[in-house]
């Protein structure tokens, strides 16, 4: 007859021998769960952003007491007769794209790429800037000098450095 206090270990035993079988015979099977992703909330696309117009900033200054519109002429000038009447006074080129800067007769500058509507630079060699409207005009306007002193309404402190 068999003891009981040797039933113990002798099935203590067999369940580590059956284990060591599993672990041995099962190994190869086990594959990882499929991932989980998360559950995110449904976002609706914001608004499109309106565009910000210089006519607001200048018709109703922000620290301005009245905070009236200011009075502006809207002159319909000719940007072929600007375009004669101003001086080219630097070209600046990177790769295929140019940028123009020409002075106007007032003093304030007007800059025209090869991208800007009407008018738009298409050549440069140099000394001279070629300019082509959308219907085809074409207004060629040379390098002016770089000493070129600017008319009058140009930046603040301009005449202080002209007297010196």
């Amino acid at each position: 007859m068999i003891k009981v206090w040797y039933l113990g270990p002798i099935l203590g035993v067999a369940a580590l021998a059956a284990s060591a079988y599993w672990w041995d015979a099962e190994k190869e099977r086990w594959t990882p769960p499929p991932p989980r992703k998360p559950e995110l909330p449904k976002v609706e696309p914001m608004p499109a952003v309106v565009p910000i117009q210089a006519r607001q900033a200048i018709e109703r200054p922000l620290f301005w007491t009245s905070r009236r519109p200011v009075v502006v002429d809207e002159k319909k000038t000719n940007l072929v007769a600007e375009l004669m009447q101003a001086r080219l006074t630097a070209v600046f080129e990177s790769g295929a794209e140019r940028i123009a800067v020409l002075l106007r007769p007032d003093g304030s500058t007007l800059k025209i790429t090869g991208e800007t509507k009407p008018w738009r630079i298409e050549s440069f060699d140099g000394r001279r800037a070629q300019f082509v409207s959308s219907d085809d005009q074409r207004v060629e306007r040379p390098l002016e000098p770089g000493n070129v002193a600017p008319t009058r309404g140009g930046p603040p402190g301009i005449d202080r450095l002209r007297k010196n």
